[in-house]
């Protein structure tokens, strides 16, 4: 006992102070090996404040902790791990500066989506509403970053939050892939890429995705490797089969070829370069082998074809998706065989044939203006090769020669930005809209001051009432392109400033409150999960009128008189799960039985949280209904209560 109370501590018999032990505990870091010594300095459980505080107590200890060192970069990739491939092995960073720059952004990022709902609740963002974002005082990726973790929380709650990140990220990154496109086209003929044209393409018109060129190519890299398989097993000295790195050099290879030089054990590589640095096989019979093999990989071993039953869907335009599902239209397919070909030293060139996009490939002297010097591949009917005859046998009447042309990079992007124009055309719904928007962006972004496109801009956004101000700038862009358009572009200014009047009349929200006499027939109430009757969709209300408050014209196309109550009955509005949005009577709902949750684009600008039974309003919601979600949580107690009994 005597000598327990001796390891107490001094003469006062009782335990050391605190200040004593962190004093030890110092002196116990500070005489660990460097090594050992970061190495528990970097351990996960520790966080950015401990390491502060850490590196206060000593010099030692600040030695370790310094700012361009281990123990910080370490706390920078557990942090985020996905930034740390925008830095270097051989950058001299200073990881606690980038730690703190990237907190800041975090909040930043945080401060203006928390904004954005009290701000646009009633309308689309508009034009100048990201103008917060476009002077922002930190690294773009760090608020990104930001962006993608918000969208990443885990369960049910913050869907306001997600909502409006998600329209910033979308935002931020369109503009950024229309910077790139923008020096792509800048660029010499022979510098742009058509693969990496159609991967600009697709990456606006899917800001979302995880679309990136270097996956795409590794991609098209791999399929070109089961072609040289192919190839090998028909002729193991094919020129095709060098290895990439020579290949892909023609300084070597032109240079070893006009040596005499046998590059391989196996096979003399017979092969020249062009203008463009391409290393080209120039003997047609070889070239004709790697075409077969091509074939064979693509259309036997990996099923590529033609998507004929579902012509008209986007994702046949999108690259990425070319590549997953194995299939497209002919313009796509075409990117894909001739970056196949060129990659293996077969030249093939694009050819804007009407209907249906071709390749060709030269039989006669190279550059031949001759149109029966080619023979004409239809990458879209599994590479079959036409003469000029079949061609035209293909669309079915006579085309003249220049049909037959090779045509440039920036015009392969026109037509196929001019094909997803048409499909946005096509249909009526938010979905073919933002398409017709994306579609509209990037074939201006080619062409700045084509009048007939700019003026279905500007219609698009005054049919959809959104951008009046940028509306107006259209217009006036227009008059000065071209002054016959003034009764047109009159017609739209007209209506677009009286949009624009109507909007700054407007008072505050209407607040509905149950408790009012005139609306003691509604029954439903916000965040409630129903079930059409007649139709059977699921969905959810977001908004209510005691009566039906759409015109004459809608009430007699949608033959609202035929139902029992008529117009005079409550009318909800609703979120469908097919993701469109409705006006529906009250006799045709019902409560859902089994609720579940309504996958639609919107529902974060309504519902902060699904409960697993049904939606809670958001702030902004709430003050338009504000007796509602009391009556919503007694109504599910009552319905899915008892049905549990």
């Amino acid at each position: 006992m005597a000598a327990a109370a001796e390891n107490q501590g001094p003469a006062a018999g009782g335990p050391r102070g605190a200040a004593e032990a962190e004093a030890d505990g110092m002196m116990g870091l500070t005489d660990l090996p460097g090594e050992l010594l970061e190495l528990i300095l970097c351990c996960d459980v520790l966080g950015a404040a401990d390491i502060g505080r850490v590196s206060c107590t000593c010099r030692r200890l600040r030695e370790a902790c310094q700012p361009r060192g281990k123990v910080w970069r370490e706390r920078f990739r557990l942090r985020w791990p996905s930034l740390l491939k925008y830095y270097s092995h051989t950058d001299s960073v200073s990881w606690l500066e980038e730690y703190k720059a990237r907190h800041n952004a975090g909040l930043e990022a945080r401060r203006i989506v928390a904004s954005f709902s009290k701000r646009f609740f009633s309308e689309h963002v508009p034009c100048d509403g990201f103008s917060d974002i476009e002077t922002l005082g930190c690294p773009s990726h760090f608020f990104e970053d930001e962006l993608m973790c918000i969208l990443n929380m885990e369960g049910r709650k913050g869907l306001t939050w997600k909502y409006y990140a998600k329209k910033i990220l979308y935002f931020l990154r369109q503009q950024n892939i229309l910077k790139n496109l923008k020096e792509y086209l800048q660029r010499p003929t022979d510098q742009q890429s058509f693969l990496e044209g159609a991967v600009l393409i697709d990456q606006y018109c899917n800001p979302l995705s995880d679309i990136c060129l270097k996956s795409v190519q590794a991609q098209v890299d791999d399929i070109t490797d089961k072609v040289r398989k192919v190839l090998r097993t028909k002729n193991p000295r094919h020129p095709s089969l060098a290895s990439k790195a020579v290949l892909s050099s023609p300084d070597i290879c032109t240079r070893a070829v006009g040596q005499g030089i046998d590059l391989f054990s196996s096979a003399s590589l017979k092969v020249s370069s062009n203008r463009k640095g391409e290393v080209l096989i120039p003997e047609v019979e070889l070239q004709r082998q790697v075409l077969d093999a091509m074939n064979c990989v693509l259309y036997e071993q990996l099923k590529y074809k033609g998507n004929e039953l579902d012509y008209y869907n986007s994702l046949n335009s999108y690259i990425h998706q070319v590549l997953i599902r194995r299939t497209g239209i002919p313009i796509s397919l075409s990117v894909l065989y001739l970056t196949i070909a060129r990659q293996l030293g077969v030249k093939l060139e694009p050819v804007n044939f009407p209907s249906h996009f071709l390749l060709r490939w030269c039989q006669g002297k190279e550059g031949s203006t001759d149109i029966f010097d080619y023979t004409y591949i239809d990458a879209f009917g599994k590479g079959k090769q036409l003469t000029v005859k079949e061609c035209e046998y293909l669309i079915g009447h006579h085309v003249t020669e220049e049909f037959y042309g090779v045509v440039t990079s920036k015009e392969v992007l026109q037509r196929m930005v001019g094909n997803l124009l048409n499909l946005g055309k096509r249909e009526s719904t938010d979905q073919s809209y933002q398409l017709l928007r994306d579609s509209l962006d990037l074939y201006l972004a080619m062409y700045p001051d084509n009048v007939q496109h700019l003026m279905l801009q500007a219609r698009l956004y005054f049919h959809l009432g959104i951008w009046p101000e940028k509306v107006l700038d259209i217009l006036q862009h227009i008059q000065a392109l071209d002054p016959s358009q003034h009764g047109a572009v009159g017609y739209l200014v007209q209506h677009t400033l009286e949009h624009i009047e109507r909007r700054k009349e407007e008072v505050g929200p209407e607040v509905k409150h149950r408790s009012d006499e005139k609306h003691k027939e509604v029954c439903f109430s916000i965040g409630l999960i129903m079930k059409h009757k007649r139709y059977g969709y699921n969905c959810v209300i977001y908004g209510w009128d005691p009566a039906c408050m759409m015109g004459h014209e809608w009430i007699r196309n949608m033959n609202v008189h035929s139902l029992p109550h008529g117009p005079h009955q409550p009318f909800y509005n609703v979120l469908v799960e097919d993701g469109s949005c409705r006006y529906a009577a009250q006799e045709n709902l019902e409560y859902n039985s089994e609720p579940r949750e309504i996958p639609h684009p919107d529902i974060g600008r309504y519902f902060s949280e699904f409960t697993g039974i049904h939606y809670l309003a958001n702030t902004e919601l709430e003050i338009r209904y504000p007796e509602d979600l009391e009556l919503t949580r007694a109504t599910v107690q009552k319905i899915y209560s008892s049905g549990k009994e």
